[in-house]
């Protein structure tokens, strides 16, 4: 009984709705492969470049080790290399920053009471002064 209720599900569904969903799924899954691919490629991670070799070399000064490194490690000692580079501009300019800070002064902050401008205690006292007479 349960096996002809869910019979639907097995049968190839021919219509013409369907049929362009699976064109639309396989056209989206190739278009992601494509992009992932080409992000590999840029990454340099992918198919080895003869041509980014030969730069890196000219680049990469040689040491005196016989071992010779490989792209990954080449472009990841870069990659160290730029961030430590990031790491002490960061830190340069915080240090920069605190400088200013101590330059402009402390920044005080607490409820404005301005004085009383002269015109208004002027009517104020004279009001005081005269004290009304009651009859």
């Amino acid at each position: 009984m349960s096996s002809s209720r869910f019979a639907s599900h097995h049968r190839k569904d021919l219509s013409t709705e369907m049929i362009r969903t699976k064109i639309a799924h396989r056209k989206s899954l190739s278009q992601k492969e494509n992009r992932h691919k080409k992000y590999q490629r840029n990454r340099h991670i992918g198919l080895k470049d003869v041509e980014l070799d030969e730069t890196l070399q000219d680049l990469v000064p040689e040491k005196a080790s016989t071992k010779p490194k490989s792209l990954k490690t080449v472009l990841s000692e870069e990659r160290k290399q730029m961030l430590q580079k990031y790491k002490e501009e960061k830190q340069l300019q915080k240090l920069k920053e605190q400088r200013e800070k101590a330059k402009r002064g402390i920044f005080k902050m607490g409820l404005y009471r301005p004085e009383a401008p002269s015109f208004l205690l002027s009517n104020q006292n004279a009001m005081k002064t005269e004290p009304k007479k009651v009859n």
